[in-house]
Order: C-alpha cells, then sequence, then structure tokens
C-alpha cells in the first residue's frame, strides 16, 4: 500500500497510456474491416493487422515499454534525497540564531548572542554538520520570523532559537531544534544555571543538538576540546561587543573595538582570544592608516598574535584571528597555514575561509582565492562583512582582467554598507578597467570623503604592505586618472 500510495502519479499515467493505446488499436482493427475494397485497390493492408491477437501482442509491448519507463523514472526520483537543508556534502544543515533576550536589560544582548555563538563554534567542530555562520545567523536578532522562510533564505534544514533570562546570578535558557521543512521541534530543552557555569551550558545545548540530528557519538571529545576562555565573564562579554563594534568597519569602530579589547585584557590579562581579537585591530589599524604610532602598533600586534597562539595553539578563532593579522600585513604565508589549519579544527569556520582567500588573493593567487570566497558567500549568506567578502571577491575578478564582475561585486558590497572606503577603491579599479574614467573619479572622491586622510600616496604605502605586488595591479589604470587633489593628504 505505501508503493501504491508513493506512485500514485505514476499510476494514474499507465492508466491513462493503457487507455489510449486500446484506443488505437480499436480503431484500427475497427477502420480496416470497414474500408471497402475499390477503395483499397492501390492499398495492401497490413497483414500484421490482419489478426486481431497481433495487435494485442503490440499492445502489450508497448504497454510493457512505457510502464517500465515510468516505474524507473518514479524509482529515480524516490532515490533522490531531499535537498531541502542539506548542503553539496550531504551533511545535515543548521542555523543558530541568536537568542531572544527576554530580561528587560538590553545590556543583557551580548550574552545572548554569545551564547549561540559559542553553540555555533561548537557545532562546526564536527565535521558531520553544515553550520551556517553565525553573523548571518545574528541578522535575525529581535525580529518577528518565519522558521520555514529562515529555511529557505539561510538553505538549511533545521534552526536553532531559543530565548534567555538572566535574573540575579542565574540564567534561564529555553531552547528548540526546529526542522525548517514542516516547523516540527526536533528536540527542545530548558536549563536553569548559575551564571558562572555558562561555558558548560554551552557545551550540554551543543550535545543535546548533535544528539538530536542523529550523531550519537559527538562528542565528548568536542566538549573536552572547548576549553573555558576565561573565567572573567565581563571579559568574554567585552570580546563579544568588539564583534558588533566592527560589523561596519570605519575609524571609530576600530578605536572602539580597540578599546574593549583593552579593557577585557585589563580584566583577564591571559584571555588568548582576546589578544588575537585586539591583534587583528591593530594590524588592521595601521593598514588603513588609521594609526599615529604604525611601527609601535604593528610590533605590539605580532606580539599578541604570538602570545596567543602560544596559550590555545588549536583554538579556531584565535587562528583565524591571528591568521589574519599575518595575511592582512604582509606575512601572507604564515595567514594562510593558520587559516588552513583553523579549518581543520572548525570546517564550517566562514571566517577563516573568506580571511583565507583574501590572503590568497593579496599574495597573488587570485583565482583559489576567489574560489574560497565564493564558498564563504554559500557559508554565510547573510554575512553583515558582505561587503569586505565582496571587495577581495572584486580585487580576485581584477587580478584576472573580468572587470565587468568585478564592478558587479563591488556595487553587491557598497548595497550592504557603503561607508567602508576600500570598497569605493575597489569599484574606482573596476570602472577603470572598464574604461570609465569619470565613474572611477567619483569613486575615488567618494573614498575621500568617507576617509580625510585618504590618497594615493597613503594607499601606496598600505598596498606595499598587504600585496605581494605592492598594489601594482590595482593601481595600473587608476595613476594614468588620479585626480590631481588627491595624491597627497592636505588635511
Amino acid at each position: 500500500m505505501d508503493w501504491l500510495a508513493n506512485n500514485e502519479s505514476s499510476l494514474s499515467a499507465i492508466a491513462a497510456i493503457i487507455a489510449i493505446i486500446a484506443g488505437i488499436a480499436v480503431t484500427l482493427r475497427f477502420t480496416w474491416s470497414r474500408m471497402p475494397g475499390k477503395g483499397l485497390s492501390n492499398l495492401k493492408r497490413p497483414a500484421f493487422l490482419s489478426d486481431w491477437r497481433n495487435i494485442a501482442l503490440i499492445s502489450l509491448v508497448l504497454f510493457g515499454v512505457t510502464l517500465l519507463g515510468i516505474l524507473t523514472l518514479s524509482d529515480g526520483d524516490a532515490d533522490k534525497p531531499d535537498d531541502a537543508g542539506v548542503d553539496i556534502s550531504g551533511k545535515p544543515s543548521v542555523a543558530v540564531l541568536p537568542l531572544n533576550n527576554i530580561s528587560g536589560d538590553p545590556e543583557q544582548t551580548y550574552l545572548a548572542d554569545g551564547i549561540a555563538e559559542d553553540v555555533i563554534t561548537l557545532l562546526s567542530r564536527n565535521p558531520r554538520f553544515f553550520v551556517i555562520a553565525r553573523n548571518s545567523s545574528v541578522t535575525y536578532r529581535g525580529k518577528a520570523i518565519d522558521i520555514r522562510q529562515v529555511g529557505e533564505e539561510l538553505g538549511v534544514r533545521y534552526v536553532v532559537e531559543g530565548s534567555l533570562r538572566k535574573i540575579g546570578e542565574r540564567l534561564r535558557v529555553n531552547i528548540q531544534l526546529i526542522d525548517t521543512n514542516n516547523g516540527r521541534h526536533v528536540w527542545a530543552e530548558k536549563y536553569d544555571r548559575a551564571y558562572t557555569d555558562i561555558f558548560a551550558l554551552q557545551d550540554e545545548i551543543t550535545n543535546g543538538i548533535a544528539i538530536a540530528l542523529g550523531d550519537q557519538i559527538f562528542t565528548a571529545e568536542i566538549a573536552r576540546a572547548h576549553s573555558t576562555p576565561t573565567d572573567n565573564l565581563d571579559a568574554w562579554g567585552l570580546v563579544m561587543r568588539s564583534n558588533s563594534a566592527v560589523v561596519h568597519f570605519n575609524r571609530e569602530s576600530n578605536n572602539q573595538a580597540t578599546r574593549d579589547l583593552r579593557a577585557a585584557l585589563a580584566l583577564d590579562p591571559d584571555y588568548a582570544l582576546a589578544k588575537a581579537e585586539l591583534s587583528i585591530n591593530l594590524c588592521l589599524k595601521v593598514v588603513h592608516s588609521f594609526s599615529d604610532k604604525p611601527r609601535e602598533d604593528m610590533t605590539e600586534a605580532y606580539t599578541l598574535a604570538a602570545e596567543a597562539l602560544r596559550a590555545q595553539p588549536d583554538d579556531p578563532l584565535v587562528l583565524t584571528r591571528a591568521g589574519s593579522c599575518y595575511g592582512f600585513t604582509g606575512r601572507r604565508e604564515d595567514g594562510i597555514r593558520l587559516q588552513e589549519k583553523a579549518l581543520i579544527n572548525q570546517p564550517n569556520n566562514a571566517l577563516a575561509l573568506w580571511t583565507m582567500g583574501a590572503a590568497l588573493v593579496l599574495d597573488g593567487q587570485a583565482a583559489l582565492g576567489l574560489s574560497k570566497l565564493e564558498q564563504a558567500i554559500l557559508l554565510s549568506p547573510r554575512e553583515p562583512q558582505m561587503y569586505v567578502i565582496r571587495v577581495f571577491q572584486a580585487v580576485a575578478l581584477v587580478y584576472l582582467e573580468r572587470y565587468t564582475e568585478a564592478e558587479k561585486a563591488s556595487l553587491a558590497g557598497l548595497q550592504v554598507y557603503d561607508g567602508w572606503y576600500q570598497s569605493w577603491i575597489v569599484l574606482a579599479r573596476a570602472k577603470a578597467g572598464l574604461g570609465d574614467i569619470k565613474g572611477a573619479q567619483q569613486a575615488l572622491y567618494k573614498a575621500k570623503e568617507i576617509e580625510p586622510s585618504f590618497s594615493l600616496m597613503s594607499l601606496k604605502k598600505s598596498y606595499a604592505i598587504i600585496y605581494k605586488d605592492k598594489g601594482r595591479q590595482i593601481l595600473s589604470d587608476l595613476e594614468p586618472i588620479w585626480p590631481e587633489d588627491l595624491l597627497t593628504n592636505d588635511k
């Protein structure tokens, strides 16, 4: 009966074909038997149509061939897996949404986001799962959502959502794992824990999700690998806040993140992730010409990165952030090596993918870098820093002399956020490659409007650090058309 239910449409088609074949057979037999002999003097009746048994045999053969074809197609369709929520590798796909902060205290939002981020990190260490990056999931914070719509937008089968309430020194957390295909709750749990047990709580949530998805062996190893990052929860919160500060990167957001991270290290001087995060912020401060003391800041950045790596040599986030610092400041081979290690430890690390792709592009490996960037876009389709990924995608396309695509990538990034001056520089380069001189110059003036210190001289200094070719490919079509009043910084 199950077969009949599952093949209802196929049986309907077979019935229709039987009726058609039978009708044709009867019509042919009737027509030949009724046609006058004189009218057929020049037309000989086929011998096989003179016997009804031959007609029946032909009908049965046609019916058999048709039935075989339909059943084959039907079986083929039945064998195809439901690809909703399963990535190209066939792994169960999961998105962890930020917890809903119902504490009544907006300051606890970072706590809700931090728990979700750490659960994502833990799940991502399991190679059996395809986990959407945190920065795509966080875009749903505070919104009334339809689970099925989230599944469609992120391309996932399962969504984790929940709520958090902090009462005094207690945390109450509700978690649900939902199948986006039908809205069914696969697993749900309530937790009432001491605030100081937050990291053990994250391990419990992660293991509960993994087991609910059928991975009964998940792993105690994963939980053991997640060593407590810091004993100081205020320091942890400051690191979470620093990440939010640089979603829209500019001079002020870079300064704010730096202040938060220094405050975190003042509370816990041994906090490895805070050191790694501060190292990349200082590196970016230097390469964007935001720093008043670039030599000292770069030296401190490298020192912090090295200390973080000694303390947590296998932590994916530490590897990713330290690798980013190296990759964006001329130590591209070191940066790529660290990103590769981060991806071994956390295969779903979209940040490691795109920062590795960026380092490859800066190293002149445009095609390989482009493929990594495209993988990151697939893994984190709603990435708030998509504008950064698009810039490096556009740079790779410029190196490959695919200027129309480079312009398209640049414009896509600007639609996400138009306040990063580097986005306008790359758009200018794409337009110059297309021969749009006026458009290129307008984009350069827009970069100057956003960052007053911007000039050709400052850009050359920056590119000499970050690009293997010192930026020659990017500047080749821009220098001849560069506006004279943007050659140096007159501020």
